[in-house]
């Protein structure tokens, strides 16, 4: 997981990579806490470099989503991903959009 440099808009961008498990999710909580600290004016999560994601990463958006404002999902998502939130009914509740630049202008 990285940090993008401020864009100028204030919005907190984080770009989500790789594998998203109960092993693995640390760093993305930690990140998550830390924006609800800083009082983020928005949050940006890129999913479009995630391999894979369980339940726990649901998790994860769903409680930002309710935590942070003006708290986006920012795509293309990856079909394995897209799946999960489509199945579990969490796509309907997120803002979603195609990529990180559409996210900025949300």
């Amino acid at each position: 997981m990285t940090k993008l440099p401020d864009g100028g808009d204030g919005a907190l961008v984080l770009v989500l990579a790789g594998e998203f498990d109960s092993g693995t999710m640390a760093p993305f909580r930690r990140a998550l806490a830390k924006a609800r600290a800083a009082r983020a004016v928005r949050t940006i999560i890129d999913v479009s470099g995630v391999t894979y994601a369980d339940s726990g990463l649901l998790r994860l958006l769903v409680q930002a989503h309710h935590r942070l404002p003006r708290f986006t999902v920012a795509g293309p998502l990856p079909p394995q991903l897209r799946r999960l939130l489509e199945v579990s009914g969490v796509a309907a509740t997120l803002r979603i959009t195609p990529d990180v630049e559409a996210a900025r202008r949300a």
